[in-house]
C-alpha cells in the first residue's frame, strides 16, 4: 500500500516538473531578454547581492508593474491569465 502511494506521488511529481519545464521553455522561448535578466537578477541575489532596502525598492517597483498591468489588462477587456495558464486550463477541460 505504502509502495503504490509513494509511486503514485513519484509520478505525479514528474508530471508536475515537466509541466513546469515545458511552461519555461516556453516563456524562454518567447521572451529570452527577460529570461535572461531573471537569471541574472537570481545569480544576484544568491550571491548576496541584495540589501533588505534594496529587496523592497525591488519588490515595490515590480508589484507597481503587475498592478498598472493588470488595471490596463482589465480595461482592455484582455483575459486574466498567460497563455500557459490557459493552454493547461483547456487541455483540463478536454481531458
Amino acid at each position: 500500500m505504502a509502495t503504490a502511494l509513494n509511486a503514485r506521488s513519484l509520478d505525479d511529481l514528474e508530471e508536475t516538473l515537466r509541466e513546469y519545464e515545458v511552461t519555461v521553455r516556453s516563456y524562454v522561448d518567447e521572451h529570452p531578454l527577460t529570461a535572461v535578466a531573471a537569471a541574472f537578477a537570481a545569480g544576484y541575489v544568491l550571491g548576496g547581492g541584495l540589501t533588505p532596502r534594496l529587496s523592497w525598492i525591488a519588490l515595490n517597483a515590480v508589484g507597481r508593474m503587475a498592478l498598472v498591468n493588470l488595471l490596463r489588462d482589465m480595461a482592455l477587456g484582455r483575459p486574466a491569465i498567460s497563455g500557459a495558464s490557459r493552454a493547461r486550463a483547456s487541455s483540463a477541460n478536454d481531458g
